[in-house]
């Protein structure tokens, strides 16, 4: 009676067992599948993959830069899906098989696994801290192929994540590769995660012979007069600071992009300098004092 009470126990957590491991792998897949499918459909409508507007030596740079990106999305899904099949398996496994491990001695199965765990977390706990942080990366949104992006000081764009490394484009189109387990744990500064306009200002200084009123109209005018200002509002003008030889000056503006910020940053300054020089107003001075000078 004890054996077919036991015997009906067994019986019943092995459907439990199955039926969860056949509904997890299910959920899984469909889980990865998703968000595979999320990222490839972004990657079809992005316009960009450069921090800074450029003509580049190479053909079709935009276009090979998709490619990849897509070829690379798809390898590393094909990856992660592999590994989540063979880790929800083994978990399967272990699950249906524990019921039976009391045959097997305790000091044993201890040794067994202890000694796995030594030698696995020796031999390869750098590849597993990142390939875990790549699935991660790979299924939150702190930085996605293709986003514009400021890590540790360097403006770029993220060209490519792998299982163990992700890839930041620089605007001068170096590359800097920053393992994964380390991405997990920096500040990043991402200028397109939910959208991509900026509002740019623009910092200048001008010397109290000049009126602020006469001084924002003119920045005013840089600013609307840009090619890169996006109108969906009025530039905004303000007075940030005064100091004992002049005042600071902050002009900000809308534009529709990280690439146009670089160029409308770069076109306001421009034309307030000009502006500046045909109607004699000067910035306040600053005293220089070189290095190793005393006093």
């Amino acid at each position: 009676m004890e054996n077919f009470i036991f015997d009906r126990y067994l019986l019943i957590y092995f459907c439990l067992v199955g039926v969860s491991g056949v509904v997890t792998i299910w959920w899984v897949r469909k889980k990865i599948t998703t968000a595979e499918t999320h990222r490839s459909r972004r990657l079809k409508n992005i316009s960009s993959f450069e921090p800074v507007k450029t003509e580049t030596p190479l053909e079709n740079p935009f276009q090979t830069a998709k490619k990849l990106a897509a070829e690379s999305v798809a390898t590393r899904f094909t990856i992660i899906r592999k590994i989540s099949l063979f880790f929800t398996i083994a978990i399967w496994v272990i699950a249906l098989i524990f019921p039976f491990l009391q045959v097997i001695p305790a000091t044993l199965v201890s040794i067994m696994v202890g000694a796995s765990g030594i030698i696995l977390g020796i031999a390869s706990r750098p590849f597993i801290e990142n390939l875990i942080s790549g699935m991660v990366i790979s299924f939150s949104h702190p930085v996605r192929t293709g986003d514009t992006v400021i890590i540790d000081g360097n403006y770029g764009t993220i060209e490519d994540i792998t299982i163990t490394h992700t890839v930041l484009k620089i605007w001068n189109w170096r590359r800097y590769i920053i393992p994964n387990s380390q991405m997990l744990v920096k500040e990043i500064i991402n200028c397109t995660i939910n959208d991509p306009y900026q509002w740019v200002h623009i910092e200048f200084f001008v010397s109290y012979d000049h009126e602020p009123e006469g001084i924002k109209a003119l920045a005013m005018e840089a600013a609307s007069g840009s090619r890169y200002f996006s109108d969906y509002e009025a530039p905004r003008f303000w007075i940030m600071e005064m100091n004992p030889k002049g005042y600071k000056c902050w002009i900000a503006g809308w534009v529709d992009s990280p690439e146009n910020a670089w160029e409308f940053g770069h076109d306001v300054r421009t034309r307030l300098i000009n502006r500046f020089h045909s109607k004699n107003i000067k910035a306040h001075g600053l005293e220089v004092r070189l290095a190793g000078e005393d006093g």
